[in-house]
């Protein structure tokens, strides 16, 4: 193989390992956007579990016998 064809080869490899490396960034790009977006939903996710878990407190004790308890002594003594 002479200069030449060397030179050629190398002329040729320039542009597809640009294509290459371009593209090979896009990917990149997209997942960490990919990767940016789980993170959002999972913090999402949470928020709603810690809400569901402090609505389901909130009828625990409403529906508890203590609170009904409480609400009627209330009443009883005249307390709105």
């Amino acid at each position: 193989m002479t200069t030449g064809h060397l030179i050629a080869i190398v002329a040729l490899l320039i542009p597809i390992v640009s294509i290459v490396t371009s593209h090979m960034r896009r990917w990149q790009k997209l997942e960490i956007k990919a990767a940016q977006r789980e993170v959002e939903l999972r913090r999402r996710f949470r928020v709603f579990d810690e809400l569901e878990r402090r609505v389901a407190d909130m009828e625990r004790h409403v529906t508890s016998k203590e609170y009904q308890l409480d609400r009627e002594i209330g009443r009883l003594a005249g307390r709105p």
